[in-house]
């Protein structure tokens, strides 16, 4: 008889698998997406249920890694209406952009990042 060992159980399996859980972790500790001190653990579970007879039993093997999510992102946009026609615009503001910075006339609809159609079917000037 093969007597009982962690290392060898599942031909290796489990401390297989243990190991890509672990490699999980470590990278998502490294990701600079994710919150540099945010808790990350790995979990091996054993799930060990006998028969009747109590002379074999099946063993389960279970590992999963409970990482760090993304980080969320933000971004500012600047929202107008014009009081003529009444349509809406919204644009993302870039860094060093002033969004009370004058259009030039006609230029608006290269500019990326413009918001030019909306979910209600109307376009700004630059859209149509």
């Amino acid at each position: 008889m093969i007597e009982l060992n962690a290392a060898t159980l599942a031909s290796g399996g489990m401390v297989e698998r243990l190991n890509e859980e672990l490699q999980k972790a470590v990278v998502n500790c490294l990701d600079v997406n994710t919150e540099a001190t945010k808790l990350r653990t790995v979990t091996l579970k054993l799930k060990i249920k006998p028969d009747k007879s109590r002379c074999f039993a099946e063993v389960g093997v279970e590992t999963s890694a409970s990482l760090a999510p993304a980080a969320p992102l933000s971004t500012s946009i600047s929202m107008s209406t014009d009081l003529k026609t009444g349509e809406v615009s919204a644009a993302e503001v870039g860094q060093g952009e002033n969004p009370g910075q004058e259009i030039l006339p006609g230029v608006e609809g290269a500019m990326p990042g413009k918001i030019t159609n909306f979910a209600d079917g109307k376009s700004t000037a630059a859209g149509k």
